[in-house]
């Protein structure tokens, strides 16, 4: 029989021991080991079959990253999480995660998921999850120069400021806004102001306050 190996990246790793041993009385299913981080998941040198990746690691904030290397170690992603931001989430999909289960999903989700993820499938956890990354916001592309202009639109910045900290001309502003508005709408949730507009994009994850989290691809 062919035994599935799985290692976890979370920096709460108390929550995971349960399912640790959850997962190891199954007999196709060995959880190796939990980490705080990818790296150090990577320092360890195990190679696990999937990896159930924690989208929220303080210390590792940019989630494409995580993916890419988690992937080049030759494992394959299962996003483990209680991120519900649907731009985020769907983001993380879009970088090469094979499968999304929340925090709140019954143990036997994450069963399947691995499951799927071992043989390449894609696999979304529950109807809740399933609708975070259906969600037509989801759809919104923000260039990274959108998502500077936004992070300090939300900062409460005047456009003066904004444009000299970005070393864009005051004039040129307004088209960034207007780009970022126009995918807002076209994903048929128009913003009423710049200012509702940056708190789309905070609330959907495309864009963070403290600490700021570096933007994908």
């Amino acid at each position: 029989m062919l035994v599935i190996t799985i290692a976890a990246v979370d920096d709460h790793p108390m929550l995971l021991k349960g399912l640790q041993a959850c997962i190891n009385d199954i007999d196709d299913l060995e959880l190796t080991a939990v980490y705080p981080s990818v790296s150090a998941l990577l320092e360890s040198q195990i190679r696990a079959c999937v990896v159930l990746l924690d989208i929220l690691l303080p210390q590792e904030r940019d989630v494409a990253d995580n993916i890419r290397r988690v992937r080049e170690s030759g494992a394959h992603v299962v996003l483990f999480t209680s991120e519900s931001r649907p731009g985020i989430l769907r983001e993380a999909i879009d970088c090469g995660a094979l499968g999304l289960v929340l925090k709140v999903d019954p143990e036997e989700r994450i069963i399947e998921a691995v499951r799927a993820a071992a043989a390449g499938e894609h696999f979304v956890s529950s109807q809740l999850a399933y609708s975070m990354v259906t969600d037509p916001r989801a759809d919104v592309r923000l260039s990274a120069r959108e998502r500077e202009v936004l992070t300090l639109v939300a900062k409460g910045l005047p456009r003066r400021l904004i444009a000299k900290q970005l070393g864009i001309s005051e004039k040129t502003l307004p088209t960034y806004l207007t780009r970022a508005s126009q995918r807002y709408a076209d994903a048929h949730h128009p913003a009423s102001s710049p200012g509702e507009l940056a708190a789309f994009a905070l609330e959907d994850g495309y864009i963070e306050l403290s600490p700021e989290r570096r933007a994908m691809p």
